[in-house]
């Protein structure tokens, strides 16, 4: 089997506001997502097989990293195979080495599965553009975050992140800092906490941003700050440190628990001043 090699971006979010809690019980959100050149790498081999069913291969470097029905990328390849209906049965084989921090809020299971995707629908010589309301859903099945991964472009997001819009003029000109606790933070209990009710309508002022205004931070708070620095105080440190060291915006991403501050490039901050963060055994990434 011949393989090629994928690079797997993660995401930050530059604001993240949470509109609602929908009867469905998801919520509706607004957000911005922003790629940044932090990557796994994906290995994928696809090949014909006389079988008379699919064989999907999933073999991550981390054992904690699913490797089975519940690995977004094995969702993402059943569901591409039950919709376009592909009668041709296939051996798939995906290699996952993860340096995206899991469960940091940087997006890694669903980078990969947007990934994988990508290349299944190049492969398949799927057209983007004439089939893009059935690919979103294609990518929504698999989770929420995996839409903005198929794209991979700045884009505003809103539902539960499957109406994505690209923003063109969106662009962080900075050093951008993550650093990654070793904290990993339930999605379902950051949502559960914050405690939103069906009938409960926040505002919020994402859908009119078309570019980053550094001197205006509160139009990009992230709503999971408040209940998160709660319980997990050292993350709010983070958040503060990474201010008094110069920088010009910070935020936790997504639901946490990385934080990532922006930093002017005539700055030219480097690594090695986070010696404190390393001392912790945190993982510091610059992008």
């Amino acid at each position: 089997m011949d393989f090629v090699e994928l690079k797997s971006p993660s995401k930050i979010n530059v604001g993240l506001k949470i509109i609602n809690k929908r009867p469905d019980g998801f919520h509706n959100l607004e957000t911005i997502f922003y790629p940044v050149n932090l990557f796994d790498v994906i290995k994928i081999g696809i090949e014909k097989t006389e079988h008379p069913y699919n064989s999907v291969i999933i073999n991550p470097d981390k054992p904690f990293v699913p490797h089975d029905k519940k690995n977004f990328c094995y969702k993402v390849v059943e569901a591409f195979f039950v919709e376009y209906k592909i009668t041709s049965h296939y051996i798939i084989q995906i290699n996952i080495e993860k340096n995206i921090p899991v469960g940091g809020g940087l997006g890694g299971g669903s980078s990969n599965a947007g990934t994988v995707f990508r290349y299944l629908i190049d492969y398949f010589k799927v057209d983007l553009n004439k089939d893009y309301d059935k690919i979103i859903n294609i990518a929504l099945s698999a989770g929420s975050d995996v839409p903005f991964f198929v794209l991979n472009k700045p884009c505003y997001a809103e539902g539960r992140g499957e109406r994505i819009r690209v923003i063109e003029n969106f662009y962080l000109d900075y050093d951008i800092i993550l650093i990654s606790p070793d904290i990993h933070i339930s999605t379902k209990w950051a949502f559960e906490t914050l405690g939103y009710g069906v009938n409960e309508l926040h505002d919020s002022i994402i859908s009119k941003i078309d570019k980053f205004y550094p001197d205006y931070p509160e139009y990009f708070e992230n709503d999971f700050e408040s209940i998160i620095f709660r319980r997990y105080p050292e993350i709010k440190k983070i958040k503060d440190e990474l201010i008094s060291y110069g920088a010009v915006f910070a935020s936790m991403s997504g639901t946490g628990a990385t934080v990532y501050g922006l930093f002017n490039r005539n700055r030219n901050i480097q690594i090695g001043e986070f010696d404190s963060f390393y001392k912790k055994g945190y993982k510091i990434f610059k992008t």
